[in-house]
């Protein structure tokens, strides 16, 4: 069956369900982390690990859901991952132990890896590959505010419902979402038309060429080192402004101040990408990216707002490079093998994230150090790959 590439996207469906998706399965944990550890009788730092082990599932089956999305489309892999997510926090409501612990986020580690960007990146490619930088970009602007929303909702209902409303709400949200993918899969022709049943094109990793393996190497260590700086800072803001303010509130509104810049890097992606290449607006981005990380360093409100805003842009915009790159090298019709490949060190990096957030707790200073050591990855990467030819 031949893919339409420049077919309908439902791509305000897909943002949304990429706030929802990074919402509860990522950044719901950075707050909930304490309270989850004392219902379970489990101290904070094997609690965390249990966490990181469920993103590491994402490692072993990254390249497995890359082929479903090839063979059977990106929508159905993303209805059924929210689904699967859903479960996954219902039975964490019930859960009282370490066994339904453990399955509770092995459900949610499973739906993560099969519900978030990179499903919604190779979703929007399999159905217009003409308009996918855009259409990526859109998806972000949404992906941006995950934080900032589920944070300030989850501090609410921590603070007047309970740990069990908080599971309640992220399953039933992720429940909704899936159902609304699957009638529209099953009810709206043109999008069913647009999914894709069997992989075009074959693909086998020994057989590529030199230049297509030094590709996915360059980007396997550009998704790995981004997405633990990303994700390792992220879960670790609430706890670093706290520590330096002394102030559980400021915290929360200085951790959420970097989520909305994202939508400003996002922006000025979508105002660049007509006559800018994606390599070139991640070069400037992964060189703000470091730049916030020494700036956050000093103890003053204002300054770290600052901070906060150009980490969210350089983000932003690093999230849009990371999704669409791989599309200049690689056709369409392989794209969600290709992400498959490249997300595991990705997922590897975000799994790693709550482990280092967790051992670097009393030491957040000498954490952000370190990250801003690894930050010159990123930027070489994309440098490396800047001048090699793509396929338009």
């Amino acid at each position: 069956m031949k893919r339409t590439l420049g077919g309908f996207v439902p791509v305000h469906s897909l943002g949304i369900s990429q706030i929802i998706a990074y919402g509860a399965m990522f950044y719901s944990f950075a707050q909930i982390k304490v309270e989850l550890a004392e219902k379970l009788g489990m101290s904070l730092e094997t609690t965390t690990m249990i966490v990181s082990l469920s993103l590491f599932i994402n490692v072993l089956i990254s390249s497995y859901v890359g082929y479903l999305i090839d063979r059977s489309g990106g929508l159905k892999v993303l209805s059924t991952g929210l689904f699967i997510g859903s479960i996954g926090f219902i039975s964490l409501y019930f859960t009282k132990d370490l066994l339904g612990f453990l399955f509770s986020m092995l459900l949610i580690g499973i739906s993560f890896s099969s519900a978030t960007y990179n499903v919604a990146f190779s979703t929007a490619i399999q159905l217009n590959d003409q308009n996918s930088r855009k259409n990526i970009t859109i998806i972000t602007f949404y992906g941006a505010i995950a934080s900032s929303v589920c944070w300030l909702t989850i501090g609410f209902l921590r603070n007047y419902c309970g740990l069990d409303s908080i599971f309640l709400l992220l399953s039933l949200s992720l429940f909704l979402m899936a159902v609304y993918f699957f009638i529209n899969l099953n009810f709206k022709n043109d999008e069913k038309k647009n999914e894709a049943k069997k992989p075009i094109i074959d693909l086998v990793p020994l057989r590529l060429s030199k230049k297509e393996k030094v590709i996915i190497t360059i980007l396997m260590i550009f998704g790995f080192t981004e997405y633990l700086i990303f994700s390792t800072t992220a879960l670790s803001l609430i706890q670093f402004f706290n520590s330096n303010f002394n102030d559980p509130s400021i915290a929360i509104v200085l951790a959420s101040v970097y989520g909305p810049f994202q939508l400003v890097g996002r922006f000025l992606e979508m105002k660049f990408a007509t006559f800018l290449d994606a390599r070139l607006t991640g070069l400037v981005a992964s060189a703000i990216v470091p730049l916030s990380l020494i700036i956050i360093l000093i103890p003053n409100f204002y300054v770290c707002i600052i901070a906060m805003a150009l980490f969210g842009m350089g983000h932003g915009l690093l999230t849009v490079t990371g999704g669409y790159v791989p599309n200049l090298f690689f056709e369409p019709q392989v794209i969600g093998r290709v992400k498959g490949y490249i997300w595991a060190p990705t997922a590897l990096g975000m799994a790693c994230a709550p482990f280092l957030s967790g051992i670097f707790h009393e030491n957040m200073n000498s954490l952000i150090i370190f990250l801003l050591a690894l930050s010159v990855c990123p930027f070489f990467s994309l440098l490396f790959i800047f001048k090699m030819k793509t396929r338009f």
